[in-house]
């Protein structure tokens, strides 16, 4: 009978070591989460940086004219604050894609399904097998 009344105590201790996983699981899929978060914020402040650089040096080349005209015109469009009326906004370089955190992501997703199907599985299989031959050297 100790076989027996060891189940509970392998089950509670299965259930014990699987809630500590899948917390430091979640901890670790946070602190990714949060990494490609930052990523695509420096990305996009990246691109912002380089568009300020461009109508600088834009600026700069139109602060040599000596077409007036010229000047009264660009002047207008590049010295307006980005956002502002008709001017031109900041626009994020539409090269960069960001498909591969989403594909890398959803195969994550499905990994860990997988895994957890597997684990739940497994662990009924084992309790079922452990339950079994317990009872079997009880008769």
């Amino acid at each position: 009978m100790d076989g027996v009344s060891g189940v509970p105590r392998s089950a509670q201790a299965a259930v014990e070591d699987s809630e500590r996983i899948f917390t430091e699981l979640i901890r670790s899929i946070e602190r990714r989460c949060s990494e490609v978060k930052e990523l695509i914020r420096d990305q996009k402040k990246a691109a912002e940086i380089a568009e300020l650089r461009r109508r600088d040096a834009e600026l700069e080349q139109l602060s040599h004219t000596e077409d007036h005209i010229h000047f009264l015109q660009s002047c207008k469009s590049l010295c307006a604050p980005p956002g502002c009326g008709d001017s031109p906004s900041i626009t994020v370089d539409p090269h960069i894609s960001f498909g591969f955190v989403r594909k890398s992501v959803s195969e994550l997703k499905q990994r860990l399904e997988d895994v957890c199907k597997r684990c739940g599985v497994g662990v009924y299989l084992y309790l079922y097998l452990h339950e079994v031959w317990c009872w079997t050297l009880a008769r």
